[in-house]
């Protein structure tokens, strides 16, 4: 079976809405997660982006050496 995020949201805000009797988007506790998903997302990002221009500087490094 395929994961789907949206079904997943909708399935969360419907179990904060009866937990908090708060309505969906404006419950603190979801509002909260959605800041630390969007913050650790730019991170792995970031992170893949450092990864990559380390990689490139390790690779033509060595190409440099290699030559005469």
């Amino acid at each position: 079976m395929r994961w789907d995020r949206g079904d997943a949201r909708s399935k969360r805000s419907a179990a904060s809405t009866i937990a908090d009797g708060s309505c969906g988007w404006h419950s603190p506790r979801l509002l909260h997660l959605s800041i630390y998903t969007i913050l650790s997302r730019r991170s792995v990002r970031r992170h893949n982006a450092v990864s990559a221009r380390a990689f490139v500087a390790v690779d033509t490094d060595e190409v440099a050496s290699l030559l005469p």
